[in-house]
């Protein structure tokens, strides 16, 4: 008799999974490339606050990738060098879509890292800039271009 309770649970425990609304497998890594870029487009005209990491009040440029790689259910350190050391470098020709573009705006030339965006696409980032906010640019934007370091992908992709 107990054998039977016990297999009457694990039937109703399939039954009970069955009916969550959620699946058991986890999303493929197009799909987390997908929400990144989505959410990125989210927090366009947020304003920039140094050290800032709410979209209301503002926030700088490592706290928006963060917040953006968050949302999608990936974990990122706070600041921009971190964020470049925990990923994987990328050749130009195999950058996708969600991956992070990293620069040396202080240091142009060097590697110094300490801006970071999200590539959308087509040739572009979405970043948030001390004169504009979370906006989109350019990467052959010759400004940005002189203090492009990386090109990096999450570990995860």
């Amino acid at each position: 008799m107990p054998a039977k309770n016990h297999a009457l649970t694990i039937s109703s425990f399939a039954c009970l999974l069955a009916l969550l609304p959620f699946s058991a497998q986890a999303k493929t890594i197009a799909e987390a490339r997908g929400e990144v870029v989505r959410e990125t487009m989210t927090y366009l005209n947020t304003p920039y606050l140094w050290g800032g990491m709410h979209p209301v009040t503002g926030m700088d440029c490592s706290a928006f990738v963060k917040l953006v790689y968050g949302k999608a259910g990936l974990s990122l350190p706070r600041v921009a060098k971190e964020q470049f050391s925990q990923t994987h470098y990328l050749s130009p020709s195999g950058v996708l879509p969600g991956d992070m573009i990293f620069f040396a705006m202080k240091n142009p030339g060097t590697a110094r890292v300490d801006h970071v965006g999200i590539y959308v696409g087509k040739g572009f980032f979405v970043h948030a800039s001390f004169t504009s906010g979370v906006h989109i640019d350019s990467v052959s934007n010759p400004y940005y271009h002189s203090r492009l370091v990386s090109l990096r992908k999450y570990s995860g992709f």
